[in-house]
Protein backbone atom coordinates (compact mmCIF):
# COMPACT_ATOMS: atom_id res chain seq x y z
CA UNK A 1 0.00 0.00 0.00
CA UNK A 2 1.37 3.34 -1.13
CA UNK A 3 1.67 5.72 1.95
CA UNK A 4 -0.13 9.17 2.07
CA UNK A 5 1.17 12.44 0.71
CA UNK A 6 0.85 15.41 2.63
CA UNK A 7 0.25 13.78 6.41
CA UNK A 8 1.56 15.32 9.43
CA UNK A 9 5.35 14.24 10.21
CA UNK A 10 6.56 13.19 13.73
CA UNK A 11 9.23 15.49 13.32
CA UNK A 12 9.73 19.55 13.06
CA UNK A 13 8.49 19.59 9.60
CA UNK A 14 10.96 21.58 6.94
CA UNK A 15 9.92 24.21 4.94
CA UNK A 16 9.41 21.96 2.00
CA UNK A 17 7.45 20.24 4.40
CA UNK A 18 4.83 22.81 5.36
CA UNK A 19 4.30 23.66 1.97
CA UNK A 20 3.41 19.87 1.66
CA UNK A 21 0.98 19.81 4.22
CA UNK A 22 -0.32 23.16 3.58
CA UNK A 23 -1.37 21.42 0.16
CA UNK A 24 -5.52 21.19 -0.12
CA UNK A 25 -5.61 17.87 -0.20
CA UNK A 26 -3.20 14.62 -0.11
CA UNK A 27 -1.33 14.16 -4.09
CA UNK A 28 -2.81 10.83 -3.42
CA UNK A 29 -5.75 9.44 -1.80
CA UNK A 30 -4.76 8.22 2.25
CA UNK A 31 -5.54 5.12 1.22
CA UNK A 32 -5.59 3.54 -2.20
CA UNK A 33 -8.73 0.63 -2.94
CA UNK A 34 -7.38 -2.50 -5.34
CA UNK A 35 -8.59 -0.81 -8.62
CA UNK A 36 -6.40 2.67 -6.96
CA UNK A 37 -3.79 0.50 -6.51
CA UNK A 38 -3.93 -1.34 -9.79
CA UNK A 39 -4.19 1.83 -11.82
CA UNK A 40 -1.07 3.53 -9.62
CA UNK A 41 1.35 0.14 -10.22
CA UNK A 42 0.55 0.43 -14.01
CA UNK A 43 1.26 3.83 -13.88
CA UNK A 44 4.59 3.34 -11.96
CA UNK A 45 5.66 0.49 -14.43
CA UNK A 46 5.50 2.37 -17.58
CA UNK A 47 7.54 5.33 -19.27
CA UNK A 48 6.84 7.93 -16.28
CA UNK A 49 8.66 5.61 -13.28
CA UNK A 50 6.64 7.21 -10.59
CA UNK A 51 3.25 8.30 -9.77
CA UNK A 52 3.02 12.12 -9.43
CA UNK A 53 1.20 15.66 -10.03
CA UNK A 54 -2.00 15.25 -11.94
CA UNK A 55 -1.46 11.34 -12.15
CA UNK A 56 -1.53 11.20 -8.68
CA UNK A 57 -4.76 12.80 -7.97
CA UNK A 58 -6.53 11.53 -10.74
CA UNK A 59 -6.41 8.12 -8.62
CA UNK A 60 -9.60 9.40 -6.61
CA UNK A 61 -11.16 8.74 -9.59
CA UNK A 62 -9.45 5.39 -10.64
CA UNK A 63 -11.46 5.27 -14.14
CA UNK A 64 -10.19 8.47 -15.46
CA UNK A 65 -6.69 8.20 -14.12
CA UNK A 66 -6.86 4.82 -16.28
CA UNK A 67 -8.27 6.78 -19.42
CA UNK A 68 -5.99 10.34 -18.71
CA UNK A 69 -3.11 8.72 -18.19
CA UNK A 70 -3.24 6.45 -21.34
CA UNK A 71 -3.96 9.97 -23.08
CA UNK A 72 -1.11 11.47 -21.64
CA UNK A 73 1.57 8.52 -22.15
CA UNK A 74 0.25 8.11 -26.06
CA UNK A 75 0.83 12.06 -26.12
CA UNK A 76 4.42 12.59 -24.32
CA UNK A 77 5.75 9.30 -25.81
CA UNK A 78 3.95 8.03 -28.87
CA UNK A 79 2.95 10.99 -30.65
CA UNK A 80 4.38 12.50 -34.18
CA UNK A 81 5.73 15.03 -32.29
CA UNK A 82 9.53 14.20 -30.96
CA UNK A 83 10.42 16.00 -27.41
CA UNK A 84 11.97 19.44 -28.58
CA UNK A 85 8.37 20.06 -30.07
CA UNK A 86 5.64 18.42 -27.92
CA UNK A 87 7.91 19.94 -24.45
CA UNK A 88 7.91 23.41 -26.07
CA UNK A 89 4.34 22.73 -26.25
CA UNK A 90 3.63 21.84 -23.06
CA UNK A 91 5.95 24.73 -21.25
CA UNK A 92 3.53 27.02 -23.44
CA UNK A 93 0.27 25.66 -21.56
CA UNK A 94 1.60 25.54 -18.31
CA UNK A 95 2.64 29.47 -18.53
CA UNK A 96 -0.87 29.85 -20.16
CA UNK A 97 -2.68 28.53 -16.61
CA UNK A 98 0.60 29.34 -14.55
CA UNK A 99 0.87 25.72 -13.74
CA UNK A 100 3.30 26.09 -11.23
CA UNK A 101 4.28 22.05 -10.75
CA UNK A 102 3.70 21.43 -14.83
CA UNK A 103 6.38 24.13 -15.69
CA UNK A 104 8.70 22.84 -13.31
CA UNK A 105 8.07 19.20 -14.29
CA UNK A 106 9.01 19.70 -17.71
CA UNK A 107 11.47 22.66 -17.96
CA UNK A 108 14.81 20.64 -17.60
CA UNK A 109 13.01 17.90 -19.97
CA UNK A 110 11.94 20.73 -22.27
CA UNK A 111 15.94 22.14 -21.49
CA UNK A 112 17.91 18.54 -22.04
CA UNK A 113 15.78 17.77 -25.11
CA UNK A 114 17.21 21.20 -27.31
CA UNK A 115 15.14 24.10 -27.01
CA UNK A 116 17.09 27.06 -25.81
CA UNK A 117 17.39 28.86 -22.72
CA UNK A 118 16.63 31.70 -24.38
CA UNK A 119 13.16 30.98 -25.68
CA UNK A 120 12.49 29.15 -22.52
CA UNK A 121 12.88 32.16 -20.24
CA UNK A 122 10.75 34.08 -22.48
CA UNK A 123 8.07 32.03 -22.36
CA UNK A 124 8.42 31.54 -18.55
CA UNK A 125 8.12 35.46 -18.01
CA UNK A 126 5.61 36.09 -20.49
CA UNK A 127 7.13 37.35 -23.73
CA UNK A 128 7.17 36.57 -27.03
CA UNK A 129 9.96 34.21 -27.73
CA UNK A 130 12.34 34.60 -30.83
CA UNK A 131 12.13 31.70 -32.38
CA UNK A 132 15.04 30.43 -34.91
CA UNK A 133 13.50 26.94 -34.81
CA UNK A 134 11.20 26.57 -37.89
CA UNK A 135 9.05 23.97 -36.28
CA UNK A 136 8.92 26.19 -32.98
CA UNK A 137 7.72 29.13 -34.94
CA UNK A 138 4.72 27.82 -37.44
CA UNK A 139 3.83 25.66 -33.41
CA UNK A 140 4.12 28.95 -31.09
CA UNK A 141 1.19 31.12 -33.12
CA UNK A 142 -1.56 27.87 -33.24
CA UNK A 143 -1.27 27.02 -29.79
CA UNK A 144 -1.44 30.79 -28.80
CA UNK A 145 -4.12 31.61 -30.74
CA UNK A 146 -6.04 28.31 -30.21
CA UNK A 147 -6.01 28.87 -25.92
CA UNK A 148 -6.23 32.55 -26.17
CA UNK A 149 -8.67 32.94 -28.84
CA UNK A 150 -10.23 29.58 -28.67
CA UNK A 151 -9.21 29.62 -32.85
CA UNK A 152 -6.63 29.87 -34.81
CA UNK A 153 -6.66 32.03 -37.20
CA UNK A 154 -5.93 31.01 -41.21
CA UNK A 155 -2.42 31.88 -41.57
CA UNK A 156 -1.55 29.82 -38.42
CA UNK A 157 -3.65 26.95 -39.12
CA UNK A 158 -2.47 26.80 -42.86
CA UNK A 159 1.13 27.04 -41.83
CA UNK A 160 0.83 24.33 -39.34
CA UNK A 161 -1.43 22.39 -41.41
CA UNK A 162 1.38 22.96 -44.06
CA UNK A 163 4.30 21.51 -41.76
CA UNK A 164 2.19 18.70 -39.44
CA UNK A 165 -0.42 17.78 -41.73
CA UNK A 166 -4.12 17.33 -40.43
CA UNK A 167 -2.81 14.47 -37.71
CA UNK A 168 -0.51 17.45 -36.40
CA UNK A 169 -3.55 19.55 -35.58
CA UNK A 170 -5.39 16.71 -34.32
CA UNK A 171 -2.50 15.50 -31.90
CA UNK A 172 -1.73 19.23 -31.11
CA UNK A 173 -4.98 19.72 -30.14
CA UNK A 174 -4.86 16.99 -27.76
CA UNK A 175 -1.62 18.11 -26.14
CA UNK A 176 -3.28 21.50 -25.51
CA UNK A 177 -6.20 19.80 -23.87
CA UNK A 178 -4.36 17.23 -21.90
CA UNK A 179 -1.77 19.45 -20.19
CA UNK A 180 -4.74 21.64 -19.76
CA UNK A 181 -6.76 19.10 -17.60
CA UNK A 182 -3.59 18.78 -15.62
CA UNK A 183 -2.88 22.38 -14.81
CA UNK A 184 -6.77 22.61 -13.70
CA UNK A 185 -6.41 19.81 -11.75
CA UNK A 186 -2.82 21.21 -10.07
CA UNK A 187 -4.01 24.37 -10.21
CA UNK A 188 -7.26 23.38 -8.10
CA UNK A 189 -5.30 21.89 -5.47
CA UNK A 190 -2.69 24.81 -5.18
CA UNK A 191 -0.05 22.38 -6.14
CA UNK A 192 3.75 23.70 -6.08
CA UNK A 193 6.14 23.47 -8.16
CA UNK A 194 9.37 21.08 -7.62
CA UNK A 195 11.80 22.55 -5.47
CA UNK A 196 14.38 25.32 -7.08
CA UNK A 197 12.41 25.31 -10.52
CA UNK A 198 9.12 27.42 -10.05
CA UNK A 199 8.42 29.30 -12.81
CA UNK A 200 9.24 32.91 -13.03
CA UNK A 201 6.85 36.11 -12.48
CA UNK A 202 5.63 37.55 -16.21
CA UNK A 203 7.24 40.44 -16.71
CA UNK A 204 4.35 41.79 -19.26
CA UNK A 205 0.49 41.28 -19.12
CA UNK A 206 0.61 41.33 -22.88
CA UNK A 207 1.85 38.18 -23.41
CA UNK A 208 0.67 36.18 -26.56
CA UNK A 209 0.20 33.13 -24.32
CA UNK A 210 -0.93 34.39 -21.34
Amino acid sequence: MVAAFGCLPAHAPSDAEEEDILKRFPELPPRLDKRQQEIHDRIAAGPRGGVRGPLAYWLYSPELAERAQALGEFLRYNSMFPPKLSEFMILVVARHYDCQYEWSAHVTIARNAGIPDAVIDAIGTGREPVLDDPDHAVIYPFVVELMRNNDASDAAFEAFRARFGEKGIVECAAMIGYYAIGAYTLNAARFPPREGLAMPARVTTEANHG
